[in-house]
């Protein structure tokens, strides 16, 4: 199975000189990823609207695996079933494009990568869908996409107004606007298994994680693609 990467988003040679209506586009972009992705309590990094040109980067927002994200909740004492964290995962990348039609009216400028990442996290996991499943499935993670992106529409327009005048935020940044993060999951269970675990036994489950599951092509790079010109 591959590795979740970070979400970046790429800007193509002829897109070097960015006007103003594709700043506001990839902030928003990304601010909706990073406002979902901790408003559903995954393990969410900084985001940035910062270009890259080698490496053909327009923006970065980055979120954790979802093996990291589900150890995490265990080590606060919250348990799942395993769709749960998938299901937070494809919401979270599909916050970028929804954010683009709900709050400024236009499809995204190129949700290629997200769209991929997505089918690849719907498809090479643990609960596994059929083709007619995952239509129905994607149909009500969609609309809980666009649920949320209302719902945290402030939060969101924040985020974004704050990418375009500082162009990068730390993690620590966003957790403190977004008020929210995966230190605030609910408990449910009494006794945390991953808790229990001592430091090397974490160590070992981490280790034999990152082994099974190898860096390269784990779904979870999450890219916007500016048109060629």
């Amino acid at each position: 199975m591959a590795k979740p990467k970070a979400r970046r988003t790429r800007s193509s040679r002829a897109a070097r000189v960015r006007n103003a209506a594709q700043l506001r586009s990839a902030a928003y972009h990304e601010a909706g990823h990073a406002v979902v992705g901790r408003v559903l309590t995954l393990v969410c990094g900084l985001a940035t609207i910062k270009p890259n040109y080698e490496q053909m980067q327009a923006g970065v927002s980055i979120c954790a695996d979802p093996y990291e994200c589900e150890m995490e909740w265990q080590k606060r004492g919250k348990y799942r079933d395993g769709n749960a964290v998938w299901h937070a995962r494809i919401i979270a990348y599909m916050a970028g494009a929804e954010t683009e039609k709900e709050l400024l009216g236009q499809e995204a400028l190129g949700d290629a990568d997200d769209q991929l990442q997505i089918e690849l996290m719907a498809t090479d996991n643990p609960w596994k869908k059929t083709e007619v499943q995952w239509e129905k499935l994607e149909s009500r993670l969609r609309a809980m996409t666009r649920m949320l992106v209302r719902r945290h529409k402030a939060l969101i327009e924040r985020v974004a107004k704050a990418l375009l005048t500082k162009t990068t935020l730390s993690a620590r940044q966003l957790d403190k606007m977004v008020g929210k993060s995966v230190a605030d999951v609910k408990r449910n269970s009494p006794t945390a298994y991953a808790a229990a675990m001592n430091e090397s036994e974490r160590k070992a489950l981490r280790a034999a994680l990152e082994d099974y599951f190898p860096l390269s092509g784990r779904p979870g790079d999450s890219r916007t693609r500016y048109p060629r010109g």
